[in-house]
């Protein structure tokens, strides 16, 4: 997939005859998918399907809260990537560009810079200076008679459409399998791995702390996971994705290193400050800081907590170890199972 990380970077001889469509596809769940399956119907094999999405989500740029995201900018290429998009175009989203009408945007973004005469939208979608650039709006303006708008039908799972909120809502809480059905994909964890202050390895349990870029973390705990070392890293060819290997994730604070007069003081979102992500990734030797590591979720096997003491720690660790030995002889492997 190609990507085009500015605005700047994009010029109508990049494409052929590009079919567009506009988000933040956050999670890159099952509603975006039917929504390029569609644009991919529409487009043809010949003529390239192009994502139009934005760096940071726009309500931030707008002053209002925005929601813990789901997949970072980069872990979103990558999923965008996965199921298909032959180009991807990045918007860095400002006060200027919130102030453009929908004509405005459409001239700009879609006319200028892809040469783009075809619009999918989303069934809800809307865009430009007070989200008024709906799927009608532009049919209905006879200065974009040039452009060709469709709308795409909703993605319904038990009669409701699936949306990046109740996908959110699924992490939050830790409800893996809801999450996994409205993904289409079991649910993960992505960054890059960083130095840490090696206590796992002191304990017997080399760990790959991961430096997340997106705050939609589950509740604290120790997940089984398939560990997914992806190109892109120190060294690591384009189309280098490796098969995942078996791995334990713990998501918090590590509470019996911070002492029993430290208060926990869990919030309900990942904080970069204070929680960890910490990976084991089990028959495994190499070397990876500086690499990018896809974490992908399978089952939750126990809350984090506080221990007496290292030992302690060490003999549950030793005994999560065995039970993800057990869930991979019970599953036959550790891939990630896509439920699209």
């Amino acid at each position: 997939m190609r990507v085009y990380r500015s605005l700047p970077d994009v010029g109508p001889k990049e494409f052929r005859t590009p079919y567009a469509t506009i988000g933040v596809f956050d999670g890159v769940h099952k509603g975006h998918r039917h929504l390029f399956e569609e644009l991919r119907a529409w487009a043809g094999s010949a003529r390239d399907v192009v994502a139009i999405t934005f760096r940071d989500h726009p309500l931030s740029v707008l002053g209002r809260m925005s929601p813990a995201i789901i997949s970072s900018l980069d872990h979103r290429l990558l999923l965008l990537e996965r199921i298909g998009v032959d180009a991807t175009v990045v918007l860095d989203f400002d006060r200027r560009m919130a102030a453009w009408s929908a004509e405005e945007f459409v001239e700009e973004v879609l006319r200028r810079r892809l040469g783009s005469r075809h619009l999918l939208m989303g069934y809800d979608a809307a865009f430009g200076r007070g989200a008024e650039g709906t799927a009608a709006s532009l049919e209905a303006n006879p200065k974009l008679s040039w452009l060709e708008v469709r709308s795409a039908r909703p993605f319904l799972i038990d009669g409701h459409a699936v949306s990046s909120t109740e996908v959110r809502s699924a992490i939050l809480k830790g409800d893996l399998d809801r999450a996994a059905i409205l993904l289409g994909r079991q649910p993960s964890l992505y960054g890059e791995v960083i130095h840490g202050d090696g206590r796992g390895r002191s304990l017997g349990f080399p760990t790959a702390n991961l430096n997340l870029f997106h705050s939609a973390a589950p509740p604290h705990g120790v997940y089984i996971a398939g560990a997914v070392l992806v190109a892109g890293g120190p060294g690591e060819a384009a189309g280098s994705e490796r098969q995942p290997i078996g791995s334990l994730v713990n998501i918090g604070r590590r509470p019996t290193f911070l002492g029993p007069d430290v208060p926990l003081d869990y919030s309900r979102y990942f904080n970069e400050q204070l929680d960890k992500v910490e990976i084991y990734l089990h028959d495994f030797e190499g070397d990876l800081y500086g690499r990018r590591l896809e974490a992908v979720l399978y089952k939750k096997i126990r809350d984090e907590r506080r221990f007496a003491d290292s030992e302690e720690l060490v003999r549950q660790i030793e005994r999560d170890r065995d039970a993800l030995l057990a869930w991979q002889s019970h599953e036959g492997s550790a891939r990630p199972r896509d439920k699209s």
